[in-house]
């Protein structure tokens, strides 16, 4: 760039000092302030290198950026006149002069509040603006939420992730020291491109500054370009930034982090024979089992491995005799004293679709973060006097839930089921909304005493019943929705067992009501394919076909009706199916199944929800069943 050059008379004497000061003015000043420069590609909209203050680790704890509402009087924006005025300078240098006259004056106006500011012993009030986040509801915080998973960074690897994960990181590396996560987001802004900065700053500034140009035609010049702060802009993100996320945020991605990373660590894909693709699906399913052990042994309580033996599996590459695995931990009741009843959360440890690029995120290592979330706070925090709580993760669900039905069989064998089951498959999308599905739901299916499930639909008992209800009124104390009652699929995980067994159960997977909605269609349709798939006599169907059975005209034409009416209801089937590739039942056992598509705030928000219902879970005086709650007004 060519150097600014000044003609010699007052005028233009006065705008060298002014531009000269502005260049080497300092920025916001903060006692024991760390100064870190933005490289020239990110930083201030516009594309200007950004400067933000931070503490030095260690110093200052009480140590709070100033935020939107705060920054609005102009002693700390000064800064922000005199980064106008270098930029106009700096892109039209023969409008400089004018330019830097216009900043002059408002500099003058500046200094006059300040006087005034100093004369009062306080500042001048001022219209306070956006509030910074006064809950974790608040808008501007969901905004940023949502922004952090569409803008990508790239990690120390070289590799692109959401920048959510990467501030969850820091966040679990910084272990709730709020200077730390400053530190630690002020050189990760620094990597961002300076769009994806200044989209964050709009969140919080509605009015973004606009770079300067020269003016056209209009009086001041510069009169339609914003003065920002680049400083005070990026502190305010910073801030931001740094309190978006919660602790039980941070651990529930953790979590699913390392579920994730144990899962593919083995690689997927297609290549190699068919015994080698399902060899490394076992592989990736033992090894989420070993990570889950070391989880629940660090953060929750001791172990327990409950081995049975898997029989008629060998068609999948599983040997007759096989040893399978659940995994439990109980935690000790409050004050020691035994138990009255035990509760009982389950989530299944395996997934399928690895050979398709699969992670086993949302299906299930969600409902693992979530089981693994709930377990420290009831380890921290123990339920009420007899009440015990114990975890369950079950194997080989996607299966046909045969560890659930290992684990159902011993227990019924000792006599010691628990008094109530929840089962988790599934948190960390649709927000506020969820699904239930209890044992009145088996009665009406077409999989009533008939493979693979073989249903029995027996009665509901009264604490189920209760204990459904008092998590239901529980739920919507934290803001959760139900999906409505005719658009609520039929949950389909290892809750079945349990309800077969006539052991209270309930089943819960987190999703809106138009993701419901459309499971259900999903489920309908593939159900109606089956009732009519049923239907054909598919051995004659075969023998017509090769010729080695004539038909009269009349059983011929009926052969094809029913053939025709299954080929297409499994058309109807597969097209609803292609039309949703993101649908819950469509996106699992699939590459659509990603860490990425998991949301850990709402994860978290519905293991809070499901743990508060537990705490206050009422029973009957003999602890036999749930207690019938008052009746609402």
């Amino acid at each position: 760039m060519a150097p600014l050059r000044l003609l010699d008379g007052p005028a233009n004497l006065f705008v060298g000092t002014l531009l000269a000061t502005t260049l080497a003015a300092p920025r916001a000043p903060r006692p024991g302030g760390l100064p870190v420069a933005g490289s020239s590609g990110t930083g201030v909209p516009g594309g200007g290198p950004a400067v933000a203050l931070l503490p030095a680790a260690g110093a200052h704890s009480d140590y709070r950026p100033l935020t939107t509402g705060h920054r609005t009087a102009p002693c700390t924006a000064l800064t922000g006149i005199a980064n106008s005025a270098a930029a106009a300078c700096i892109a039209s240098p023969r409008l400089c002069g004018t330019a830097l006259g216009v900043g002059a004056a408002t500099a003058i106006a500046a200094t006059l509040y300040c006087a005034a500011r100093d004369a009062l012993g306080g500042p001048v009030p001022v219209d306070p603006g956006r509030p910074a986040f006064p809950d974790a509801a608040s808008q501007e915080r969901q905004a940023l939420r949502e922004a952090a998973q569409q803008i990508s960074v790239v990690d120390a690897k070289g590799e692109e992730e959401p920048l959510e994960a990467a501030l969850l990181r820091i966040y679990r590396d910084c272990d709730g020291n709020r200077t730390c996560r400053a530190e630690g987001i002020n050189p990760l802004l620094e990597r961002l491109p300076a769009s994806d900065v200044a989209r964050l700053v709009r969140i919080l500034v509605p009015a973004a500054p606009v770079s300067p140009r020269p003016a056209q035609g209009t009086w001041p010049p510069m009169a339609d370009a914003a003065a920002f702060d680049a400083s005070g802009d990026l502190l305010a993100l910073v801030d931001a930034l740094s309190n978006l996320y919660s602790p039980e945020q941070a651990a529930f991605q953790y979590y699913l982090e390392r579920i994730v990373a144990s899962t593919v660590s083995g690689g997927g894909g297609r290549e190699g024979s068919p015994a080698e693709i399902q060899q490394r699906w076992i592989d990736a399913n033992l090894r989420r089992q070993e990570t889950m052990v070391e989880l629940l042994e660090r953060d929750v309580g001791p172990v327990a491995r409950l081995p049975y033996t898997l029989s008629g599996l060998a068609h999948l590459g599983i040997a007759e005799g096989t040893t399978g695995i659940n995994l439990h931990v109980t935690l000790p009741p409050a004050g020691g004293q035994p138990p009255v009843h035990r509760v009982l959360l389950v989530a299944h440890g395996d997934m399928i679709g690895r050979s398709l690029g699969s992670e086993g995120a949302l299906d299930n290592g969600s409902g693992l973060a979530t089981l693994l979330l709930m377990g420290t706070r009831f380890r921290d925090n123990p339920a009420p006097d007899g009440t015990q709580i114990e975890l369950l993760v079950t194997s080989y669900e996607e299966l046909g839930f045969i560890g659930a039905r290992a684990y159902v069989n011993q227990c019924l064998d000792r006599q010691d089921c628990p008094a109530f089951v929840i089962n988790i498959d599934m948190t960390g999308r649709g927000g506020h909304g969820y699904a239930m599905s209890g044992t009145d739901a088996l009665a009406g299916s077409l999989h009533l005493g008939q493979p693979t499930l073989y249903l029995q639909a027996p009665p509901v008992t009264p604490i189920e019943q209760h204990a459904r209800q008092q998590l239901e009124r529980r739920l919507a104390a934290h803001g959760f929705t139900p999906a409505p009652a005719q658009d609520t699929p039929w949950l389909t995980s290892d809750n079945i067992p349990f309800q077969n067994a006539s052991i209270p159960c309930v089943g819960i997977s987190q999703m809106s009501a138009d993701d419901a909605r459309l499971w259900k269609q999903v489920e309908d349709a593939r159900k109606a394919w089956n009732l009519r798939d049923a239907q054909v006599d598919w051995t004659l169907w075969q023998a017509q076909r090769n010729g080695t059975v004539e038909l009269s005209p009349d059983k011929a034409r009926a052969l094809k009706e029913t053939y025709r009416a299954a080929s297409d209801a499994y058309h109807a089937y597969r097209q609803l199916r292609d039309a949703h590739p993101n649908a819950l039942p469509v996106m699992i056992h699939s590459q659509r199944d990603r860490l990425h598509r998991v949301n850990p705030a709402m994860g978290a928000a519905l293991a809070e929800a499901l743990e508060d219902g537990i705490r206050n879970l009422q029973w009957d005086a003999q602890g036999s069943r749930a207690a019938p709650l008052p009746p609402t007004h």
